[in-house]
């Protein structure tokens, strides 16, 4: 496949928590959109700052896997964010914007 696909991983609504992942070509080009230039170390949790456009959208725990190694086969970002559907959709919004 070489499309890139967002779309939330956990269901609608309020939560504490609420995830958004990235699968496809795009996905580490997007990671450097969101969440900044330093590499994310495969598989290893790392806080970050999520930004659309400059602005803060939240405080982040996002993890990267590579191709073959990802539960999709592709690269795949996972972003863990306050559970917010405001936030979650600022974060859709972004990840769509920046690939």
């Amino acid at each position: 496949m070489t499309d890139t696909i967002v779309a939330p991983a956990t269901a609608p609504g309020r939560a504490a928590l609420g995830i958004v992942r990235v699968s496809g070509p795009q996905a580490r080009g997007v990671a450097c959109a969101l969440l900044g230039p330093a590499k994310l170390e495969p598989r290893r949790a790392t806080a970050r700052l999520a930004r659309r456009a400059g602005e803060a959208v939240d405080r982040v725990v996002a993890v990267f896997w590579e191709g073959g190694d990802s539960p999709t086969g592709e690269d795949l970002l996972e972003i863990s964010a306050h559970g917010s559907p405001d936030i979650l959709s600022e974060l859709v919004s972004a990840a769509l914007e920046a690939g």
